[in-house]
Formats: structure tokens, C-alpha cells, sequence
């Protein structure tokens, strides 16, 4: 069982380039491909694209499970008209979709979403998702002992029987 972080964008853009490069950041965090678009102008996105978390058909489902919580009208979570959120179900929907393939093993992942946006964080408590601000993310990256071994990169699909792994809907 390990700690692992899912980072909006939000984040990453509160993040310092030498914390995005740690090996706290390669080795426990991930970026959902919805927020890889969205961060596409970033100076660290070669960095973003080693941990990719993918859109799969249960990812999908998940956001319509997300999105089902919402109330028409609301658009606190998103808004497309002002082209605003449409990542944040997604960031939801991928712990949601890591939580159940780990839901079989003795010990899971414990998943924590990395975002300052108030909505997000509203909706993710919604679903029992541990929620931390750029700001004490940052911290926990600083403390991280230089010298200690993380894990080589996140790889969502080791481990998991064949009919288990996540295959990505979309190709970016």
C-alpha cells in the first residue's frame, strides 16, 4: 500500500520546476490525460507525461457517475460555456477507477487529490476522496528525503490481470 497523488492543474502550476522533478513527483504522483491537455503549455510537461493516468471506458463511467451528483444548472464543477472544469469530474472519476481495481487486493492505494479549486474538493469529499491544497502538497514533497528509494514510476497496470488493465479510450 502506498500514497499516491492525482494533480490537477491547478497544482502543477503552483508547483516549483525542481518539485516537479523530484522523485517524489516521478514516483508518486499522476496526471490525468484530460489534465495533460489542459497543462499543454507548461514548461514542465515532459515531466507531466511520464505518469499519465488514461481515459478508460470505466474512467468514463465514473464521470457519468460524478456527474450524476450534480444539480442541473450548477455550474460550480463545470462550465463549459466559460470553458471552465471540464477536467475536474475526470480527476474524480480516476481515483474513483484506481480505488475499484484496487478494491480486489489486500492492500490498496490510498489515492489523494491535489487541487486548490473548492469544487472539486466539495465534490471529491462527496465520494470519501482525500482532498490537500498545492501548498501542502508542496510540503510533502519538500520533506521527502532526497536519498529514498520511491518507486520506479506509477504503472497503473502492474500487477492487475490482463482483463483488468486499463486501456486507454483515447489517444492524445
Amino acid at each position: 500500500m502506498e500514497n499516491r497523488n492525482l494533480v490537477d492543474n491547478n497544482a502543477l502550476n503552483a508547483l516549483r520546476h525542481d518539485q516537479i522533478e523530484s522523485k517524489f513527483f516521478r514516483g508518486f504522483c499522476g496526471v490525468t490525460d484530460d489534465v495533460l491537455w489542459e497543462a499543454r503549455e507548461h514548461p514542465d510537461l515532459r515531466t507531466f507525461k511520464v505518469n499519465p493516468i488514461p481515459i478508460t471506458p470505466l474512467h468514463l463511467e465514473h464521470v457519468r457517475g460524478v456527474m450524476q451528483t450534480e444539480k442541473i444548472g450548477d455550474t460550480g464543477l463545470v462550465d463549459l460555456y466559460k470553458n471552465n472544469g471540464s477536467a475536474d469530474p475526470g480527476l474524480i472519476a480516476a481515483i474513483l477507477d484506481a480505488t475499484t481495481d484496487d478494491a480486489e487486493t489486500l492492500f490498496s492505494d490510498h489515492w489523494v487529490l491535489v487541487t486548490s479549486d473548492a469544487a472539486v474538493a466539495r465534490k471529491a469529499k462527496v465520494f470519501n476522496i482525500e482532498v490537500i491544497g498545492p501548498m501542502e502538497f508542496a510540503q510533502q514533497i519538500e520533506f521527502f528525503p532526497s536519498n529514498a528509494k520511491g518507486p520506479a514510476l506509477l504503472q497503473p497496470n502492474v500487477g492487475l490481470r490482463p482483463e483488468r488493465q486499463r486501456k486507454p479510450c483515447l489517444e492524445m
